[in-house]
């Protein structure tokens, strides 16, 4: 099977979002909006400034792991414990049926061969 890939990740992460009625709200819990925000924050901080990961070292230290109190943990809950929660019936079916399943694979799924 051929794959296409894109280094678009704007493109890849929107794909589907068409679908979404944009006047449609949803109400949820400030302090797991504020969770997610500071996570997204926190990633921001750290890639921001290229003397910050110099090294895989210093990446594979900032991640971490899922058990590890660092950032791929944070964002690990921001995802399934914070965010997944917030969307509606209608949005998780539409996650779970594909339809935000970008039919391009990212840049970096290219890099692994």
């Amino acid at each position: 099977m051929k794959y296409e890939y894109s280094d678009n990740l704007e493109e890849l992460v929107t794909y589907g979002f068409d679908e979404i009625d944009s006047s449609e709200q949803v109400e949820v819990n400030l302090k797991d909006l504020m969770y997610v925000f500071s996570t997204l924050q926190e990633y921001q901080r750290f890639f921001h400034q290229p003397s910050h990961y110099q090294s895989i070292d210093d990446i594979e230290n900032f991640l971490g792991s899922v058990k590890d109190q660092k950032a791929y943990r944070l964002l690990h809950n921001s995802i399934h414990k914070k965010m997944q929660l917030m969307l509606p019936t209608h949005i998780s079916d539409k996650y779970d049926e594909g339809s935000f399943d970008s039919p391009k694979l990212p840049f970096y799924f290219k890099m692994q061969k």
